[in-house]
């Protein structure tokens, strides 16, 4: 540990939902100058360890550009000496809550005021063990928050009909209905039996066609009110939106089924960025811990409409890896807290830091299932939510509608040509997105094969040594510079890797980098 630096420990026990203190502890004893905020508080010397972090972009021997687009972040404990059990009236005490409140590590030089204190981790606390003469705190990152019902929205069937729309006993209890983007095919409930009233999102919706075993039915006006709505029917074999309130009524006894296709949203609310930034607002996640540049990034690298119905619990994180795989994208939240996106591709550009046989241990080769290439990527577009056979199709719709309507999906294929080839066999790759358009699938389905179209190698580069401003900078999916005598690499000239895992030591100045690339 640097001589001249101290990591601070922040915890937070909460003794009220409203009341909390801050408990402050340190690797040595430090107290914040009278113009710092907080104004001369004091650290107490009680810091064994300020912890470790380690962190992926997907788990362990799986491709990078087809993998879970989640990325995984685990925190070695923080430990604080306990002698004779002096910390028990904290963290023993029944009536002081730590588990999943905030936790922050910092780093400042000391004789330094807190202000310079560089913040090193930001997450939430799982849990507080006790030992004889040591406290264990368990971290974890806030992503976790997010791994629960999406919509907690039910019906509630209190319909005094003919009036209402909460439905009857029938959908009592059923999850309302979410979109976000545009979508195909729904099949929405029906929460008004006696006005035919159909709700396909509890949020606004920009427009929306109305299938009734499959023939689209015409348009009327659109109510500015759920009262109006309530008021005036739309004329036989029409159906009329409520677009303020998610729902459309018909004019008419359906003969078939009712499906429905919807845009929800403008096409610029609609990539998978703006998607998962909403979810995640929608999930009470502050906007300030989103990444403005990284939405910002990932809408110019993909722009593409996308499009998920929501009609039961499925958790948000679930949701969202539907979202991400669709523009080939990653999501987490990075160590300072904060939810981060991005594009994982073949790396380019500048190396941001360069490892050598001067400042790393080792470097291994590690197997990641990439050692045969993929020729014929299929992606799967345009989901249909509720699919039809022919049966509960109307006359009037032809044998290539009702082929179309079966199909859950709509496939993009690409095939390309290895030359030579000196593999047994290769693979082929399937993927399903929440694209809506052939262009898009297309085009994403290219973009994969230009990264599964060859062997890819992964290492591990063990105990890199790096200042501390490199140290704090580097992150996944970062671009870095290689130079070793083996493996294929030049111990002259730099290999571009990307980064796809990274352990952190920071006390040490070092950490451990799992690279990847051609």
């Amino acid at each position: 540990m640097a001589s001249d630096a101290v990591w601070l420990v922040e915890l937070t026990g909460f003794t009220d939902v409203a009341a909390s203190t801050v408990y402050r502890y340190a690797t040595r004893g430090y107290i914040t100058a009278r113009t710092d905020t907080p104004a001369e508080t004091y650290y107490e010397e009680l810091v064994r360890s300020p912890g470790t972090i380690s962190r992926q972009l997907f788990a362990d021997g799986t491709s990078g550009a087809l993998a879970n687009p989640r990325t995984e972040c685990a925190y070695g404990a923080i430990t604080l000496a306990n002698i004779h059990g002096a910390l028990d009236a904290v963290f023993d005490n029944a009536t002081i809550s730590f588990r999943e409140r905030p936790v922050r590590v910092l780093r400042v030089q000391q004789g330094q005021p807190y202000s310079t204190a560089v913040l090193i981790m930001a997450g939430v606390i799982s849990q507080v063990s006790l030992s004889r003469d040591e406290v264990t705190v368990g971290i974890k990152d806030a992503l976790y928050l997010l791994s629960s019902p999406h919509i907690t929205t039910l019906y509630g069937g209190t319909n005094a009909l003919p009036n209402g729309v909460d439905g009857v006993a029938d959908i009592n209890g059923k999850a309302k209905p979410l979109i976000y983007g545009k979508v195909f095919q729904i099949e929405p409930p029906c929460v008004n039996t006696s006005r035919l009233e159909y709700q396909v999102s509890t949020a606004a919706v920009q427009s929306g066609t109305v299938y009734d075993g499959g023939v689209a039915l015409t348009n009327g006006a659109t109510y500015a009110s759920q009262a109006a709505m309530e008021a005036t029917a739309p004329a036989a074999g029409q159906a009329r939106w409520w677009l303020g309130g998610g729902v459309f009524r018909l004019g008419s006894t359906p003969a078939k089924r009712i499906t429905a296709d919807v845009v929800a949203d403008t096409s610029g609310n609609s990539t998978a960025a703006q998607i998962i930034k909403r979810m995640a607002l929608d999930r009470g996640v502050p906007s300030g811990d989103i990444s403005a540049a990284d939405v910002s990034a990932m809408d110019a690298l993909n722009a593409a409409v996308c499009g998920i119905y929501i009609d039961d619990q499925s958790n948000t994180l679930d949701l969202m890896d539907q979202i991400a795989r669709s523009a080939g994208m990653y999501y987490g939240m990075d160590r300072l807290g904060l939810l981060r996106m991005g594009r994982f591709g073949l790396p380019f550009g500048t190396a941001q830091a360069t490892v050598a046989s001067w400042n790393c241990s080792a470097v291994e080769r590690q197997a990641n299932g990439e050692d045969v290439p993929t020729t014929t990527l299929r992606l799967k577009y345009a989901r249909y939510y509720a699919p039809q056979d022919r049966g509960a199709l109307a006359g009037a719709v032809t044998d290539a509608q009702a082929s179309d309507y079966a199909q859950p999906y709509r496939v993009a294929t690409y095939t390309g040509t290895l030359s030579p080839n000196p593999h047994r066999r290769t693979l082929t790759a399937e993927r399903e997105t929440l694209l809506t358009a052939k262009a898009d699938a297309d085009a994403e389905a290219l973009r994969l094969y230009g990264i599964t179209s060859a062997p890819r190698r992964t290492h591990l580069i063990k105990d890199a040594l790096l200042d501390d401003a490199s140290l704090a900078a580097l992150d996944l999916n970062a671009v870095v510079g290689l130079r070793w005598a083996r493996y294929g690499f030049s111990a002259e000239a730099e290999s571009l890797r990307r980064v796809i895992a990274i352990v952190y030591d920071y006390a040490a100045g070092r950490c451990d980098l799992t690279v990847w690339g051609p």
